[in-house]
């Protein structure tokens, strides 16, 4: 008899306990419309009035409105090839990494008006751009098989390899300030991980996963709590991980098809759906 009471508080219990859920959600809220080729990085200007995207096919930058996805503002036509990285200094300044013509061009921005103030050539093909403390600026020089550190133009420090392993074709480099101090983590696609270094490109650990493997992680971004996301091109997925690189969840994985671009602002996610020419904008959040 007690037995059959145990069993049946039991189920009451059960039966009443909330059901177990992800950490993590995010909900498809807009597509824009394909008008871009292989759309690449993407970053908001610093007062959060536009979109900034790489449109790589296209040799352009494109400044889209945030929510509705359409077109504000065309940079750089006729003078960029295959732009791939977008983002802004502390000054405010647009640095876009120009792979095409193996250089680094930087815009003065008046709102939609782009005026080319400066340029950092020397650098084969570079596609990852962070900018760090001191006017240093961190960089993946894809066809170079390796990272950067340049200051007034000057290499400072470089990388290429790390745990024992050659980079190869690293994409994207961003940079990561914490407890700890500062973080630089760089996608190594062709080894299928991420690589996290010191500020002087010392390597100190590598992300990867099981769940599956990585599968050539492209762009990578951070929000405002240090949660991680991946955009995993091959497995047509974005990643999140938590701040200590623990996977806490994905998404667009049925929406998506060879994502190379992604950023997280407050609540919001913008992911490049590179195969579709297309921008996807998420809404975030999280269970309690």
């Amino acid at each position: 008899m007690f037995r059959r009471i145990l069993f049946a508080l039991t189920l009451i219990m059960l039966a009443s306990s909330p059901a177990r859920a992800d950490p993590f959600w995010a909900n498809l809220e807009r597509i824009s419309e394909p008008f871009m080729t292989a759309p690449h990085d993407l970053t908001l200007t610093p007062d959060g009035r536009y979109l900034v995207v790489a449109d790589m096919g296209n040799d352009r930058v494109l400044l889209l409105d945030p929510d509705q996805l359409s077109i504000e503002a065309i940079i750089g036509e006729g003078t960029l090839s295959f732009p791939h990285d977008v983002v802004f200094d502390a000054q405010g300044r647009l640095l876009v990494a120009d792979s095409g013509n193996d250089r680094i061009v930087i815009y003065e921005l008046e709102d939609t008006h782009a005026r080319i103030i400066d340029i950092i050539d020397g650098l084969d093909s570079p596609e990852g751009i962070a900018v760090g403390p001191q006017g240093r600026l961190y960089i993946a020089a894809t066809m170079e098989d390796r990272v950067v550190r340049i200051r007034d133009g000057q290499v400072e420090a470089s990388a290429d390899s790390a745990l024992g392993m050659a980079l190869a074709r690293p994409h994207d480099i961003e940079i990561r300030q914490d407890a700890t101090g500062l973080s630089i983590i760089a996608t190594d696609p062709g080894n299928h991980r991420l690589v996290v270094f010191d500020q002087d490109l010392r390597p100190k650990f590598e992300i990867s996963t099981w769940d599956p493997t990585f599968s050539e992680p492209k762009y990578i971004a951070h929000d405002e709590r240090g949660r991680l996301y991946v955009a995993d091109q091959y497995n047509n997925v974005i990643r999140v991980f938590s701040p200590t690189a623990a996977p806490i969840g994905r998404f667009a994985e049925t929406h998506v098809k060879l994502p190379e671009g992604i950023l997280v602002s407050k609540d919001r996610a913008w992911v490049s759906d590179t195969e579709r020419g297309r921008v996807l904008l998420y809404r975030l959040g999280e269970i309690h």
